[in-house]
Parts: C-alpha cells; sequence; structure tokens
C-alpha cells in the first residue's frame, strides 16, 4: 500500500480525522457513528484500485471509545456514506467481524469473527463479485470468517484502512502495520 494514502472523513462525523505514515505505521483518527446501518461515519485512508485485490493488516491498537469502535480493511465502491462495500475489522469490546453492505443504501449484515482483541491480523479478498474476509493471530495462519458473500461493484473500487469512533463526539485512534495490497 501507498504511503502517501489518500484519506478523508466519510458520512457525517463531528470531529475531524487524520492520517499519518511513520516507521511502518499508519496512524488513522476518526470519530464517526458507526459503519453500519444504511449510511456510515467513519475515516478512511485509501487508494483507488481496479478489479480483483486483497489488503491485508496488522491492527496493532485501537482505542476503547465503544465496545463497537472498529479499525480494519475496507473496499468500498464509493466514497459516499452509503455506499456497497466489505470489511474485516478489530471492535474494542466485540471481537473480530466481517461487514459488509450488498446495496447502496441497503442495510449492512455482520458475521462475527474469534472473540479476540487487537493486535489481530486482518485480511479482505475481492475476487469478480465475491468477497473473502480472514482473520491471523500471527499473519501466518488464517481463518476464514463466514463464508464468501457476493455485493456487485464497479470495476474500480477504494480500497484501504478504517476506523470509526461509535461516538461522534471523540476521536478514535488505530495503529496498523504490515499493511499491503495486492
Amino acid at each position: 500500500m501507498s504511503n502517501s494514502l489518500l484519506s478523508q472523513d466519510i458520512g457525517n462525523v463531528r470531529l475531524e480525522g487524520s492520517a499519518s505514515f511513520t516507521n511502518g505505521t499508519y496512524t488513522l483518527q476518526g470519530s464517526g457513528a458507526d459503519i453500519w446501518n444504511t449510511s456510515d461515519s467513519f475515516r478512511f485512508a485509501y487508494q483507488q484500485l481496479d478489479g480483483d485485490c486483497t489488503i491485508v493488516a496488522r491492527v496493532a491498537s485501537i482505542t476503547n471509545t465503544n465496545s463497537w469502535a472498529k479499525a480494519g480493511v475496507m473496499i468500498r465502491e464509493s466514497l459516499n456514506a452509503n455506499s456497497k462495500h466489505a470489511m474485516v475489522v478489530a471492535t474494542s469490546g466485540n471481537g473480530m467481524a466481517f461487514q459488509y453492505r450488498s446495496k447502496t443504501g441497503g442495510s449492512s449484515y455482520h458475521t462475527a469473527g474469534a472473540a479476540v482483541k487487537a493486535p489481530y491480523w486482518v485480511k479482505l479478498t475481492r475476487s469478480g463479485n465475491y468477497f473473502y474476509a480472514y482473520q491471523s493471530q500471527d499473519g501466518v495462519t488464517w481463518t476464514q470468517i463466514g463464508s464468501r458473500i457476493a455485493v456487485q461493484m464497479a470495476t474500480s473500487v477504494y480500497v484501504g484502512l478504517a476506523v470509526t469512533s461509535h461516538n461522534n463526539s471523540v476521536l478514535n485512534t488505530a495503529n496498523f502495520n504490515n499493511v499491503s495490497v495486492k
């Protein structure tokens, strides 16, 4: 993944977020109510890609602003708050999660992963219109979360790192390392 990612707040956030890269670690700060339901609010650091891809990251840490605060990897069709997307995240208090929205402005869906906390590895693969979510303790041995899901997206998508505080009045800080996009 490029060291000079584009970064912006998505949706209705109360506090402006940020993204930086230093010594192999991406640090994202974001507020936002959640990445859930029919519309999202969070901080996103991304690059635009065409076609199939895999993004891997180690969520090194996440602030416990709420048990549903989230940090992880995401692929989204657009930068609109109601965009189709798929993501694999670590939460502050509810373990790992594979979440997605298959229709623009539609409902979000959740598949629970391991009941663990950061630091933990996450991986998301897009193959055509199918998405596969994985988690790992060490970045070597991967366990799939749930089964593949189908989300029809445009060829060109946004791939990157996401953080939401699940509390729109405070910033959550998440650190990511070992980030790669293939």
